[in-house]
């Protein structure tokens, strides 16, 4: 999905990571008509802008800045895409050239927008953000919130901008945790089931990779017919014939635990997001 409207002509990415670049590869892969100008960009790890600054694919429209308050300095829309445990001492540092006609968007699992407006000073526009990894191939899916000063409209630009990595949602801070738990950890969770169902293809003889894509491609498909308006009762049901081979299989998942393990692995990695959180102890991006 590409962004179709003006998200800001010079933004700002502090950490390029895998979150980060992917939102800048977006960016420069997205339509004429989204008015960017420019892209600014830092990162503590001077490996990574050195990555950027050789990539042919970066040269157009990205500036490699060498800290975060350069930043800061030029950019309309910041985007701080860094660990938790450092987005205090990075906002402190930009806090001198963030002014209150700015957006900042926080990709941080757990940082409330209101530590990050106590940080900055009143007026200012933050925009919270959990995706997931997704990011990478576009198939991102992003749950975004406002801070206390953002409005509708700087709502709508950060939409914009995440639109270019996946599809965004709107939702109330309150639930972040378990957007954190469902599809911020979720997505590896899915990608241990396709794993393990490829295992399966192996251990009955499928060579390895023939295997992973089929189970890819099997879970591919129940996603998009889940997301066309089929419900997942209705496709076991489709599936499922009398005294077949997917009810023995669903008999199997039952009696194993595995959806109970699903919801499990959900719930607590909501409650680890609400730990890190409250913390604010966390080593992840």
């Amino acid at each position: 999905m590409k962004a179709k409207k003006a998200v800001g002509k010079r933004i700002g990415i502090i950490g390029v990571g895998n979150i980060g670049s992917s939102i800048l590869r977006g960016l420069l892969a997205a339509d004429a008509d989204t008015g960017i100008e420019r892209v600014f960009i830092s990162d503590a790890r001077k490996e990574t802008l050195r990555y950027f600054e050789s990539d042919s694919g970066m040269k157009s429209g990205v500036e490699v800045c060498d800290n975060n308050e350069e930043v800061a300095k030029n950019s309309e829309v910041i985007i701080l895409a860094v660990k938790p445990n450092m987005v205090k001492e990075v906002v402190e540092g930009i806090a001198p050239f963030v002014t209150d006609r700015m957006i900042l968007i926080s990709v941080a699992a757990g940082v409330l927008t209101k530590t990050i407006e106590g940080s900055l000073g009143e007026g200012t526009k933050v925009i919270r953000v959990m995706p997931n990894i997704g990011a990478r191939v576009s198939e991102s899916v992003s749950a975004i919130c406002k801070g206390r000063y953002a409005g509708a409209d700087d709502e709508e630009i950060a939409k914009g901008i995440l639109s270019v990595i996946g599809s965004v949602y709107s939702v109330n801070e309150r639930d972040m945790d378990v957007i954190t738990g469902l599809s911020g950890s979720g997505i590896a969770f899915f990608a241990a089931v396709i794993d393990a169902m490829a295992d399966g293809g192996v251990y009955e003889g499928l060579p390895r990779d023939l295997a992973l894509v089929i189970s890819a491609k099997t879970a591919l498909g129940a996603a998009k017919m889940v997301l066309a308006g089929d419900t997942p009762s209705e496709i076991q049901a489709m599936t499922a014939s009398p005294g077949g081979t997917t009810i023995r299989g669903l008999y199997a998942l039952e009696t194993r635990g595995v959806k109970a393990a699903m919801m499990r692995a959900v719930i607590d990695a909501t409650e680890r997001a609400g730990e890190i959180r409250r913390t604010g102890s966390a080593d992840e991006e």
